[in-house]
Order: structure tokens, then sequence, then C-alpha cells
């Protein structure tokens, strides 16, 4: 049986913990907001477009550091020093790395609170989706970062991948002529670390692209705001490097960014099967948490067809391009029709605010349902001789408790939505709030999906019918579940002044759950004192900053500043030093690089092969064929330690032999043997000498071809 899916307003779990978050968004409105000003200077409310400006900030500071950075083992660590050495190069690599982690903070708690507000599932899916791929990607970008710096902690990682992957791309590393055998993988990790961030675009363009007039740009105090802190965290903790990459020096602590290379220490303890099964099992629930947990909702929008008149406002206003006007053939006078795209209507209901026809409707619920509910309340209230006040809110406020009020156990009206099989959530609900007030306050609470659903006209026939005021609660502007019910909203109230004054209506933007708010306006408005607003004003085209305004404002600034400071400044306590386990202080590292000797021997090939190959050439060489493998004996101070075999490469088993191990030991002086079968005939014995080993020394043993000999790196 097909489990059926629960509707925003029913999912208590999810409530649960985004009422813990908008508590900390309604804190941080309560000293980041004007008096004279609805829109509070919360960088929580911008971290989408935040993390783009960080973004901008390191393809910035990113050129700056590779035109002066020099590839190389041999000159990597020194160019990187060199730059920190002059006080802009310094600024720029700090800022760089700081604006790195911020990154990853920002996007991680954009992801969160998308999540938290029920903003993954549905039509949302690829934006949802694609966030996550985004910040892979920005983690792999900056761990190659990491590695381009080539001091102790580019060695760690290059140790863990060579442990873990073996092969051919330990030898380099080991390689007596490193500089020259890694110089082109340099060049191509510096290229992939400056190349991929400008795929980005196409990542943030997938990301955005069901969206209606994007936001990519963070407000211009949010921008200044956010150089500041990072210029701030540069000067009071420059960036520096760890000490130079040494595979002759085993790493036993350093000091790691956790952010990107916290993944180093954590496998050494755990193991890579358990972290990184972990980390899958994890990152799958993440991605596939539209399809885990979906949700549903009311809609889509639907369209009466004779009452629409093609004005194309819906479209216009519908945040998500779920609108498409197309020609109509038919007998109305009318030249354009409305079509829903239902795959990408997510059902809030701000084309049926803007429709003053009723040509648009939500499916699973008709906004006459709720003016008949009101029109039967009111009435039942004038029958009691009461004169209530009529509150005006959003699905987001009812759910994360910004009412506090005692409603009637009994509806308002016996219509309930289908979808919603518990009366508690009746879109008209009766109530009274006391508040420790002297004079109790009749409650008519009006729910609707986004405050961009209501109409004036709604408002107006409520205080017609008999409510003493009209209160009307959206979420701020810059948080809108559905991006911009309070900005249409705000237009259409501030057409209607004249006939909806401020004597009796009262517009606020809260945050969700903002119970002390809501109290106190309650409280004034049962006082008889209806709170004083500034006249509403219509929604610009281009956002002008006034920069007066902005600097009478300095004192919530500021505020918002401290909590971006705090914000960014996790980045600080996610470099501490990490240990680095070892079973012995010091290592022994054993690199295998064979050619491989043929199994095919010449007398077996046709004569009719042999005689068309060159005079003195051995058949076999050139022909090619299976090989033996390599088998390989260590022996430390008369005992043997470990034997292993290694298999030619390629399903022919055709190509090289490649090995890597590690012998952890106690310092001090150690006969070594190194014992080789190459050919399945007998032993050789291809090392063998007394070493001295001091403490987190690591000698390697690189085998040469040539002199069929180990050689001491």
């Amino acid at each position: 049986m097909k489990k059926q899916r629960k509707l925003y307003l029913q999912r208590k779990q999810w409530r649960f913990a985004e009422k813990l978050w908008s508590k900390l968004e309604g804190t941080i409105n309560r000293v980041t907001t004007s008096a004279d000003s609805l829109r509070p200077y919360n960088p929580l409310y911008h971290l989408g477009t935040l993390s783009i400006y960080l973004l901008i900030i390191l393809t910035i500071t990113g050129i700056y550091l590779t035109i002066f950075y020099r590839a190389g083992s041999d000159r990597a660590y020194e160019s990187v020093n060199n730059i920190s050495a002059f006080w802009l190069g310094s600024l720029m690599r700090s800022v760089h790395r700081y604006a790195a982690d911020g990154l990853l903070i920002i996007a991680f708690l954009h992801a969160l609170k998308m999540m938290l507000s029920d903003r993954f599932w549905g039509s949302r899916w690829l934006a949802w989706v694609s966030g996550w791929g985004m910040f892979v990607i920005s983690w792999l970008i900056g761990t190659m970062g990491y590695w381009l710096v080539w001091d102790e902690r580019a060695q760690w990682l290059t140790e863990y991948s060579i442990n873990l992957i073996k092969g051919q791309f330990a030898m380099p590393f080991l390689s007596p002529e490193i500089a020259s055998r890694t110089f082109s993988l340099f060049v191509i990790v510096l290229f992939l670390h400056v190349f991929i961030p400008i795929t980005m675009i196409v990542g943030i363009i997938i990301h955005v692209l069901r969206l209606t007039r994007v936001r990519l740009w963070s407000p211009r105090w949010l921008m200044v705001e956010t150089g500041i802190v990072l210029v701030l965290l540069s000067v009071w903790k420059p960036v520096t490097s760890a000490l130079p990459a040494d595979f002759g020096r085993v790493i036993s602590q350093v000091s790691l960014d956790w952010w990107y290379l916290g993944f180093l220490p954590l496998t050494a303890q755990w193991g890579n099967p358990l972290f990184w099964g972990i980390a899958l099992i994890v990152g799958g629930i993440i991605t596939a948490l539209p399809w885990i947990s979906p949700g549903a909702h009311i809609g889509p929008a639907v369209v009466t067809n004779p009452n629409c008149t093609g004005c194309a406002l819906c479209a216009r206003e519908c945040p998500y391009n779920a609108i498409e006007m197309v020609s109509r053939d038919d007998e109305t006078r009318f030249k354009s029709l409305a079509i829903i795209n239902e795959k990408l209507c997510t059902a809030c209901g701000i084309c049926v605010g803007t429709c003053a026809t009723s040509g648009v409707e939500l499916a699973g619920w008709h906004a006459s349902v709720l003016l008949a509910d009101l029109q039967r309340a009111l009435a039942q209230a004038r029958q009691a001789g009461q004169q209530p006040v009529a509150i005006f809110t959003c699905d987001r406020h009812k759910a994360l408790g910004s009412l506090d009020v005692k409603w009637q156990e009994e509806p308002a009206s016996d219509t309930v939505i289908p979808l919603l099989q518990s009366p508690a959530w009746q879109r008209v609900q009766a109530g009274v709030w006391t508040g420790g007030n002297p004079h109790p306050v009749a409650i008519l609470s009006c729910t609707v999906p986004c405050a961009g659903m209501l109409h004036p006209d709604w408002i107006r026939s409520a205080l017609n019918d008999g409510a003493k005021a009209a209160l009307v609660i959206a979420c701020p502007e810059d948080d809108c579940a559905y991006r911009e019910g309070p900005m249409w909203l705000k237009g259409r109230l501030a057409r209607r002044q004249r006939t909806l004054p401020p004597q009796v209506l009262h517009y606020v933007e809260l945050a969700p759950g903002s119970q002390g708010e809501v109290r106190r306006l309650l409280k004034a408005i049962g006082a008889g004192k209806m709170p004083e607003q500034k006249p509403l004003k219509l929604p610009k085209k281009k956002q002008v900053t006034d920069w007066r305004a902005v600097l009478g404002q300095m004192r919530y600034l500021a505020t918002g500043l401290v909590v971006l400071l705090v914000a960014l400044g996790i980045s600080l306590l996610a470099e501490r030093p990490s240990s680095n386990p070892t079973p012995q202080p010091s290592l022994i590292r054993i690199a295998i690089n064979h050619g491989g000797k043929l199994i095919a021997a010449s007398e077996n090939l046709p004569p009719e092969v042999i005689a068309k190959l060159p005079a003195n050439v051995d058949p076999a060489q050139v022909l090619g064929g299976e090989r033996f493998p390599v088998r390989l004996r260590l022996i430390v101070d008369g005992q043997q330690v470990l034997e292993d075999t290694y298999q030619p490469r390629g399903l022919r088993r055709e190509g090289a032999i490649f090995g890597l191990e590690n012998w952890w030991l106690t310092p001090g002086t150690h006969k070594v043997e190194i014992w080789m079968m190459d050919d399945e005939s007998e032993w050789k014995q291809v090392f063998a000498d007394t070493v001295t080993i001091a403490s987190q020394e690591a000698l390697i043993l690189f085998y040469d071809e040539e002199t069929n000999q180990f050689i001491l790196r």
C-alpha cells in the first residue's frame, strides 16, 4: 500500500526542527531590524547569494595567486611562501582560504535551511540535487588547493592517496627524480583547480533553472560586511604553510583544516571502509531525500477558462515559471489564456491572490471556501456579540506557533480540506487570546499557503463583515518559502491603502514562530491602539541602495556583521592540530616499478612470425605477451616480516608491475634484506644493508630495473 504523503502542516518532525532554526533567525531579527524598516540585516536570509559572492571572491583571489604560483615539487612550496612574504600576497592567500571555508559553511547552512523548511521535494528536487553536487565539487576543489601548497598537509594527502590507490600513481613521488616525474601532475591539478570553478557556472544555472527573477547578488551591505569579515580574519590569523613535504619524514602531527582534510585523521582511526561507507550512505540519503521524504501540497493551480481574461498578471508574478500564456480561439473576447505547468507548480497561491476575476484556484482548495468560512465565522462572532481581530497569515507562521491563541475545540465551519484529516488545521479558526491582558481579544485566524495568496478584497470583506481590525503576518521578504509572496502582497496592499488605511490594517513581517512580537501587537490592538505603521511602498523593479538610510542604521548593520563574523569564524575552529596514528615511529617504504619478464619464449612462436622480425631481436620482447608476477620478501634483523606477490597490469597480464609496501619499525640500527623472484625460478637478493633510522624518519627503497637492485633514496 502506497504511503500517503503529508502536507507541510502535518509533517510535525520537520516542523519541530524548523521551529528551532526559525527561533534563531527571529532572535537575530530582533537585533538587526530597525523600528522603521521591515527588512532585517540578517545574513541567514541570503545564504544562497552569499555562496555565489564567496565563489566570486575565490575566483578573484585565485587569479592573483595563480599568477605568482610555480608548479612542481621543487618550486611550489617556495613560491607559496614568497607570495605570503608580501603583505598583499599574504592577505590574498588568507582571504582565499577563509572564503573557501566560508563557502562550505554557508552552502551547508543554506542546504540545512532548505531541508528544515521543506523546500527540497517535488519540483525543487533539481535544485536540491544540483546544490549538493556543487557542494561536493567545491570540497574537491578546496582539497586540490591544499595539495598545491606542497607542505606536510599535501604530503599526508599524497601518502593517503598512494596507499589507497598504490600502483603506478605512487611511483613518481617515491622516485629519485620526483621533481621531473611529478611536474605534469602539478600542472594538471593546477588546471583542474582553476578550470572546475568555471564549470560551476553551469551548476548555478541548473540550480536556478526553474526560477523567475533569479537573485544572484547579495545585498550591497552584506557584500561589504563579508569583505570586512574576511579581511579581519586574515589579519587576525594569517594563513601559513606547514613544513615542506618530505617523503623521507613521517608525519606525526600537523595542523589541518577539518572542512577539507578532516577525512585524513578519521580514516586513519576508523579505516577507509567504515568512514567512506558512512559517507556514501549519508550522502546517498541526503541526495535521495526528495524521494525518501516527499511532502504534498493542495495544488497544483488550475485555471477556470471562462474567468481568465488573459491579463498575464499571474504569469508575471509566478516565482517558478509555472504559468504560460497561450493564444485562445474560443468564443470569448480575450486573446490569451493562462496554462499551468503542474510539474513546476508549488501551490503557493500567489497567482490566486493576483487574479481579480477568480480565474485561478488551487486544485485541492478554493479561495471561495476560505471566504465562505470567513463570512460564516464572522456571522457567528456577531451573534455572540464579539468583534474579532482578523489575522491573515501563512502556513509557516501557523505551523511554527506564531499565534499563541487558545483555539475553539469546534472548527469555525464544517468545511474540512480534503487532504487534512484533523480539524486543528482548519484554514479559518476562531479563538481567544488573553496573554495576561485584562481585555481578552477575540481572534479569527485565516491561513493560506503563502501570504502572497492574499487578495486585498478578502481583507476588505472581513472588515465589512464585522472584524475589528485586520492583522497581516507575513514572513520576511527575504525569507519567503515561495520567494516572492510578501513582495507581491505589499504591492497589492500599497495600491489599496485608501480603502485599507493603517487605522484598520496592520502589516508586519516576522520570522515564523515569533510569538513575542505577535503578543505585543495583539495587546496593543486589544487596548484599542493600532500600532503605527509607515505607508507601504510599491516594489521597485531595480533595488537601489539608499546609503544615507543604511548609514543611519549602523547599529543594526554592526550586529549583522557580528553574526556573519561568528558564521565565517567557524573556519578558525576547524583548523587544529591533528595526529597521524602510526604503529611505530619509523618507516621503510618499498616501491616496485618492474617491467616484468615475459613468460612466452621465442622458440614457442611460429617460424613464419620469427622470419619477419629483424635479426638479433628477441621476438618475445617485440611481440609482447603475458609476464611473470613478481614476488617479494622483506627480512629485518634476520626475521622475515613480509612476503607478497604483485601481478602484471592489464586483462591479459601484459603490463608493468607496480607495488608499494610500508613497514613500520622502531628507531635504531637494523639489518634489512630484500629478496625477489621475477621469473618463478629462484629467489635473488636485491638489497642487503645495515641501516640506521631515526624517529619520524622514512627510508625509501626504490627498485632500479637496470641494476636489478633496490636503491636507497
